[in-house]
């Protein structure tokens, strides 16, 4: 049988419960530095990632760069304050964010539910796509769609844990699988004729498809699934989280993040964002 919510006992638990939520609101609120702080300080602090490029990249003066670093830089310069970049690395960004070492962090943070429990994201910056990466010859059969990888002939190579893996054990059983450590090993197997193709997110693979010389690459059309990534604010910091979208917004209306995406990434975005307003 259900209790009373009017007896007076039930009514103290419910208004002690109502103050908790309320202090507990209070107290994540406090955590997050508003608008009017970064303003007042006249610095944005960001967090990017270095060891991501071309997300992030340390330059020959040995200061952190990258597609990143330029969004950074014309975020802070629309808000007309100074920027700090914050060296962070993938396990401790959102640590970073929630301790206020940092106003906002970057670095292909792809929008997740786990993320967002105890994370703020803004509109998408970008999107990071899934694909097959091929050459244009010596495979030892023609690749020309996705459904030909599925093939007894087919030499494939991955890295260990990558979102390529459960592709291929869905969609591609057929095919033979070699998984190596890295992304440098793998791309000697296909330079060496050991291996014929692999499945992969473009961005990882763009500066490493750049630097093995005398192979061909060939990225089929066929876009296997896309992720949406955007710039991570901490949690319940809308005067913050609301201003960066409408930069945000304007960085894509006037062609910003495409022509700054091309100047770090050398092709357009494989998957674009679509313009949306209503934000």
């Amino acid at each position: 049988m259900a209790s009373d919510p009017s007896t007076p006992s039930k009514r103290r638990e419910l208004i002690i419960g109502a103050a908790a939520a309320a202090g507990l609101a209070m107290t994540q609120s406090a955590l997050a530095k508003p608008l009017s702080e970064v303003l007042s300080s006249k610095k944005l602090r960001a967090g990017i990632n270095p060891t991501l490029p071309p997300f992030g990249v340390f330059n020959d003066k040995n200061q952190i760069d990258g597609f990143d670093a330029d969004i950074a830089r014309e975020i802070a310069r629309q808000m007309k304050v100074d920027l700090e970049i914050v060296q962070v690395g993938s396990p401790d960004r959102i640590p970073f964010l929630q301790s206020d070492r940092i106003d906002v962090v970057l670095g292909a943070m792809t929008r997740t539910v786990e993320r967002a429990l105890v994370i703020d994201y803004t509109v998408p910056l970008h999107t990071q796509s899934v694909i097959v990466l091929t050459k244009e010859s010596g495979t030892a059969v023609p690749i020309a769609k996705p459904a030909d990888l599925n093939d007894p002939k087919v030499r494939l190579v991955q890295v260990r844990g990558t979102v390529g893996v459960p592709w291929i054990q869905a969609n591609a059983p057929r095919a033979q699988v070699t998984l190596l450590d890295n992304y440098p090993d793998t791309f000697r197997a296909m330079q060496q004729g050991r291996a014929d193709a692999m499945v992969d997110v473009l961005e990882s693979v763009v500066v490493p498809m750049k630097n093995v010389a005398g192979v061909k690459w060939k990225v089929l059309d066929e876009v296997l699934s896309s992720t949406w990534v955007g710039i991570g604010v901490q949690k319940n910091n809308a005067t913050l989280k609301d201003v960066i979208n409408v930069i945000l917004f304007e960085l894509h209306r006037t062609g910003f993040v495409g022509k700054t995406w091309e100047k770090w990434f050398g092709v357009p975005m494989k998957t674009q964002i679509p313009m949306n307003p209503m934000f």
